[in-house]
């Protein structure tokens, strides 16, 4: 049985966690939707990069970013199940990375540059971080 209340800390957290989750959700769909306004501004390199995408790799990232938002819904409504989300996020996202950076032509690196490459680092730091705090909140009890 979860504590009564929760946390101070816990609200912004889970707010930040859904915040940071909808950015990649919509990053995810736009790109997958193609829509002109948004694929527009991609380089040729950026645009080869992410229409030859495996298509599982695809769903790894579909994983990382809607896993990681359903999870920061259920940390919201301090539900334990956030935590086992909240994971499959953080090592989905680890996967698209460490494979568009060893395995892809062109990589992760060649075609986003060095920013990209920063982006998805922050990206898996950021998703662990809430992994960690999900799972801390549930070990204190705070979570049902």
């Amino acid at each position: 049985m979860p504590d009564s209340r929760p946390s101070w800390h816990h609200w912004p957290v889970a707010l930040a966690a859904i915040l940071f989750y909808l950015i990649g959700t919509c990053d995810f769909a736009l790109n997958q939707i193609g829509l002109d306004f948004y694929t527009n501004r991609f380089t040729e390199k950026q645009a080869e990069f992410l229409n030859t995408m495996p298509m599982w790799l695809t769903l790894v990232w579909a994983l990382g970013t809607i896993g990681g938002l359903t999870g920061a819904l259920l940390l919201w409504a301090r539900n334990s199940f956030s935590v086992l989300w909240l994971f499959t996020a953080f090592a989905a996202l680890v996967l698209l990375t460490v494979w568009t950076l060893a395995f892809t032509r062109p990589t992760l690196l060649g075609a986003m540059g060095v920013l990209g490459l920063y982006l998805m680092v922050t990206t898996c730091a950021l998703a662990f971080l809430f992994y960690v705090y999900a799972r801390w909140e549930r070990t204190a009890r705070k979570l049902s």
